[in-house]
């Protein structure tokens, strides 16, 4: 190393750690002192910074993971060399999380960029074992669906209409009678319609401006029942001779960059103005799956327009709104058949 002033704060820092480490009596030469050629970084946080640089995810999931580095293993031991970074260490460090209200469900997020950074180092041979490798999930409780029944969706519609601009109503309306993810409604481009046949197709997702493949990485077609279609013929003189996106920003003439502004401006002054409960903009979604679903539609064919990879998911989300389709029908025929298999009074002799 060149001896610039930069260079010598590194190797005093790197005197401090190996004398610390022999006073430990941890001290591994390998990991200060990497074979000839083997670049290694001095520290966790260095190295952490290299694995970021490497990934081509999403840009909400770059982010995600430098807010978990940051946000808990930086301050936890990111002055720390990689290899002398035990599970104790990590175990200590979710405590504290924990201990200062993080969520079981946030943690977890975190470790998936903790995992990612042991795992790059142990591909490159800078170490022989994950310290995460025994790290395990916290159980965490997921929210059940909470959505909006048949009178509550008239009423958030009809308070909108009132209040504010048609495109808003619009956009609010088709995610009612279509289900799809807000982030599959603001991609969703006249192209992908065909108005002949009452179809959409599902291919993008917008997660601030970037867009993306589906949440399941698969392509699908949804019906547009005629709800939905009534609200394309609405919405056509206002975004239609632009070719791009069917939902805009009133506000600013342009295509949504994410949900965030419908759910602060139109979606919880909506609900609170009616005395609705609040909850999330994501529930218009569960709302069109859990009326389908009471109406008892088939649940292959919600999942299919709800883009579920597999139909087990919507009938483990949905368990409440299938069990209550039936309105006692499989209830009262288990009672004829168990009924049938009572035994009967009479002589016993």
């Amino acid at each position: 190393m060149e001896p610039t002033p930069a260079n010598m704060k590194a190797a005093h820092r790197l005197m401090s750690q190996v004398q610390a480490a022999i006073a430990a009596g941890v001290y591994e030469p390998s990991t200060f002192f990497p074979k000839e050629g083997q670049q290694t970084p001095a520290t966790f946080k260095e190295f952490g910074d290299q694995w970021l640089e490497t990934l081509t995810a999403a840009k909400s999931t770059r982010r995600s993971y430098k807010t978990a580095l940051n946000a808990t293993w930086y301050p936890a031991f990111g002055d720390k060399p990689l290899g002398q970074i035990k599970h104790s260490d990590i175990a200590k460090a979710i405590a504290a999380k924990a201990k200062g209200g993080a969520t079981g469900k946030t943690i977890n997020n975190h470790l998936v960029a903790l995992r990612g950074v042991f795992d790059m180092a142990k591909a490159d041979g800078l170490l022989d074992a994950s310290p995460a490798a025994e790290i395990g999930s916290l159980p965490h409780q997921t929210p059940e669906p909470d959505p909006l029944d048949h009178d509550e969706m008239a009423l958030v519609l009809a308070r909108m209409a009132q209040r504010f601009d048609a495109q808003v109503v619009n956009y609010f309306e088709f995610a009612f009678n279509t289900g799809m993810r807000p982030s599959e409604l603001i991609a969703l481009a006249w192209g992908n319609i065909d108005m002949r046949r009452h179809r959409a197709l599902i291919d993008a997702a917008r997660v601030d401006w970037e867009d993306k493949g589906t949440k399941t990485g698969k392509v699908r077609e949804i019906d547009l029942n005629d709800a939905a279609m009534a609200v394309l013929t609405r919405q056509k003189p206002h975004t239609f001779l632009a070719g791009g996106e069917v939902f805009h920003n009133p506000k600013t003439g342009r295509p949504w960059a994410d949900e965030q502004v419908q759910r602060r401006r139109y979606w919880t002054p909506t609900l609170k103005a009616l005395g609705i409960r609040q909850r999330d903009a994501y529930q218009v979604r569960h709302t069109y799956a859990s009326l389908l679903l009471t109406g008892g539609i088939n649940p292959a064919y919600i999942a299919k327009q709800l883009g579920h990879a597999k139909v087990t998911t919507t009938l483990n989300v949905y368990a409440r709104w299938i069990e209550s389709a039936d309105k006692g029908a499989e209830a009262a025929k288990a009672n004829a058949i168990l009924s049938n298999n009572r035994p009967r009074a009479g002589n016993n002799s």
